[in-house]
């Protein structure tokens, strides 16, 4: 396995197996990797009809759930790269770093009731209801362990923020 990417085309091979649970009070969901799969195939649909491509930016600002990883690993198929941001991040800082990453889309819930100021937004909870219109996109988009796959933005306590670019070989190798 040498990116993300190879990683994501063995989801089929899972099938039903779980991926992951969600808890939610006293409900609990569980999610499939092919169901993760066929989800995140529709999200790069998605994405792909929204002009986001290979090494664009998306930045996710919201709490884990299935359609965060959903959400991620839709950004994966597309080549995108993820920003994520800590959900309990405040307006200033997620504005700061979508401004230094230069984002062309944020995924973030609808919890934060903060906009980001002139970046095209789309609520992490209305991808449920999004992407069922969706057809999946099976075509992904090629990638190489040099190939940055996430910015994520250090706590900053000795001095400002720095983004630490990780490539898909950073987080596959052994």
């Amino acid at each position: 396995m040498n990116t993300l990417l190879d990683l994501f085309h063995e989801f089929g091979k899972w099938g039903g197996k779980t991926a992951f649970i969600h808890r939610t009070g006293i409900r609990r969901f569980t999610c499939s990797y092919e169901n993760l799969s066929t989800y995140s195939l529709k999200m790069n649909g998605w994405l792909a009809g929204n002009g986001i491509g290979k090494g664009d930016k998306v930045l996710i600002w919201g709490p884990n759930s299935p359609w965060w990883g959903i959400a991620f690993w839709g950004c994966i198929a597309r080549g995108a790269i993820i920003v994520p941001v800590d959900f309990m991040s405040g307006r200033e800082r997620a504005e700061t770093i979508a401004g230094l990453t230069d984002v062309r889309l944020v995924i973030r819930s609808r919890f934060k009731p903060e906009n980001l100021t002139d970046r095209p937004a789309v609520y992490l909870e209305d991808l449920e209801y999004i992407l069922k219109s969706v057809d999946p996109l099976p075509e992904t988009i090629d990638t190489v362990p040099q190939d940055i796959v996430q910015i994520i933005y250090t706590s900053g306590t000795t001095g400002n923020p720095k983004g630490v670019m990780l490539r898909h070989r950073n987080l596959t190798r052994y």
